[in-house]
């Protein structure tokens, strides 16, 4: 596995940890190869998290592709399709939808 895939591995594990503490059930995708790379189960709400974060700067967006199939697969489960960005150690949720910030 390279280096840049291990980096943004510990970012979405960083994510899951994060929902977790915030009373989700969390399931990380295996192999990164889904629309989405984190499944977070809250008590009344589900969320497909898609995870962005740079080493340098700031994270980019998904690209249009990658952003229209974290929709199409949230609207499929009934979820909220969420855009998480990581920088250093600070998570910020972001709806895909509407660009609304979100708070788990």
């Amino acid at each position: 596995m390279t280096d840049k895939y291990n980096y943004g591995r510990n970012k979405e594990k960083m994510v899951a940890k994060s929902l977790t503490k915030k009373g989700a059930n969390v399931t990380l995708s295996p192999g990164s190869k889904g629309a989405a790379d984190v499944t977070a189960k809250f008590k009344n709400k589900k969320w497909l998290v898609q995870v962005k974060s740079s080493k340098v700067g700031k994270p980019k967006s998904p690209n249009s592709k990658d952003l229209g199939r974290l929709k199409s697969s949230a609207t499929k489960s009934k979820a909220t399709p969420v855009i998480a960005k990581v920088e250093g150690n600070k998570v910020t949720y972001t709806s895909a939808r509407n660009n609304r910030k979100l708070k788990p």
